[in-house]
């Protein structure tokens, strides 16, 4: 069981240093681009690795039958969620757009109820309340009389659209994976995904190889620890553990995070961005543990 933890532990870290990675990586690479390049090296990885796991035939026809499916997946999971981090984080520290980005399991949440007919109770609709209002009070940057006319805020605004697309993928995901292996489902919409955002990035950003060794340091990073070793350690975690226990380690992305944008980025976080942050995690442990 301590090796289960360790492994969630470590996949949380991974995640969490996306954020700081993707910062950084923007001084250097357009947005779009990044999360091209960063999506083409991990798809490599998930298709080889779910070649190894399974027969062309098993993936050919697992295709064919759940093809749809697979492509909104791949377009909410993939291509518009990393556009839009990439985007935002133009405009936002890396401390915030984890907070942002990790109030998704509040709107699941909401999305479930709506398409999947899961109850309602009065823990999860306080813990809803309470993590959206905390959501709002956030992303407007306690500027209330200019806050519209921000770049910061459209920024934040982004990142709120980018938990959304996740929270979309988690609901339709909920469907499929019933039936289906979650690392097949991952590596076929991942691939979609991936071609739809390599296709946006050729269109309109220039197609540049020639960056500085940090520079491919940071993308085989995003793309290794962050998208592919992060992704698998969760799934062979919830082989293990309870989803619902498996959703408390989550709630430290954040947190991690921000210590690491502060220690290595020197962000400044403000004492309302904690407070909501904190409401927000709060909220949302609320409403999952009804």
């Amino acid at each position: 069981m301590l090796k289960t933890y360790v492994a969630i532990l470590i996949a949380v870290i991974f995640w969490s240093m996306s954020f700081v990675l993707t910062k950084v990586g923007l001084s250097e690479v357009t947005p779009i681009y990044l999360a091209s390049l960063r999506f083409s090296i991990a798809t490599i990885m998930f298709v080889g690795y779910a070649l190894i796991k399974f027969e062309m035939r098993q993936i050919k026809e697992f295709t064919k039958d759940n093809f749809t499916t697979l492509l909104v997946l791949g377009i909410v999971g993939v291509t518009i969620p990393n556009i839009l981090q990439n985007m935002g984080m133009l405009f936002i520290t890396a401390s915030m757009a984890s907070i942002l980005q990790n109030s998704s399991p509040a709107f699941t949440l909401i999305l479930a109820a709506i398409f999947l007919r899961e109850s309602l109770g009065c823990r999860k609709v306080s813990g809803l309340v309470l993590s959206l209002i905390s959501v709002t009070i956030i992303s407007i940057n306690s500027n209330l009389p200019t806050f519209s006319s921000s770049m910061v805020f459209y920024g934040n605004l982004m990142l709120v659209s980018t938990a959304i697309c996740y929270s979309i993928y988690t609901v339709i995901g909920k469907k499929i994976v019933a039936n289906n292996s979650p690392l097949l489902i991952l590596a076929v919409s991942t691939l979609m995904g991936t071609i739809l955002l390599d296709i946006i990035s050729a269109l309109v950003e220039p197609i540049r190889f020639t960056y500085p060794m940090n520079v491919w340091g940071i993308l085989f990073a995003l793309a290794i620890l962050c998208t592919v070793l992060g992704t698998i350690l969760y799934f062979e975690v919830l082989r293990r553990l309870e989803a619902s226990k498996t959703n408390f380690f989550t709630f430290l992305i954040p947190v991690f995070a921000v210590i690491q944008a502060s220690v290595l980025l020197g962000e400044t976080i403000h004492p309302y961005q904690i407070v909501c942050g904190a409401l927000i995690i709060f909220g949302i442990w609320l409403a999952q543990t009804e």
